[in-house]
């Protein structure tokens, strides 16, 4: 009987002292797990590093994994398995991703946060920053006239 051979995208959180100190061992832990499973690779980068909500595994940050990759159904459940034995990949969350093209997904960036207008300490800090972009530099001319 044949099995079909899906398009998947994951998810991996990692812990971020783990990711950001060793790139290139926590992308072959990632690629390990696919590989396991028969799984083909399509596309793997780093998304994005962020404060977790709440401490996972003892771990406050967490860096994001975003894989796109090709196999078996059943071996997805292999997959979500190894990442629970692995003390370096806190979760994974892996969804099936067959509408979605290889240009579409190369194109993808992390989505930039939402400003909570309800938030007082988050309209201060927009604004603390919308002014500090707006003040002009101290003239180089004008400041040299001034020490002379």
């Amino acid at each position: 009987m044949a099995v079909h051979i899906g398009k998947y995208e994951a998810m991996f959180l990692l812990n971020a002292g783990y990711a950001s100190g060793s790139w290139d061992a926590a992308k072959g832990e990632i690629e390990h797990i696919l590989s396991r499973a028969g799984a083909e690779v399509l596309h793997l980068r780093k998304w994005d590093e962020k404060r977790l909500a709440y401490p996972i595994s003892g771990s406050k940050r967490g860096a994001y994994v975003l894989a796109f990759f090709q196999c078996e159904g059943p071996k997805v459940a292999g997959i979500e398995r190894d990442v629970q034995l692995s003390e370096n990949i806190l979760r994974v969350l892996i969804t099936k991703a067959d509408h979605l093209a290889l240009k579409d997904v190369e194109a993808m960036m992390p989505q930039q946060p939402i400003l909570d207008e309800h938030d007082p300490r988050a309209m201060r800090r927009a604004a603390a920053a919308d002014r500090s972009s707006r003040e002009p530099a101290a003239e180089p001319a004008a400041a040299a006239s001034e020490a002379v």
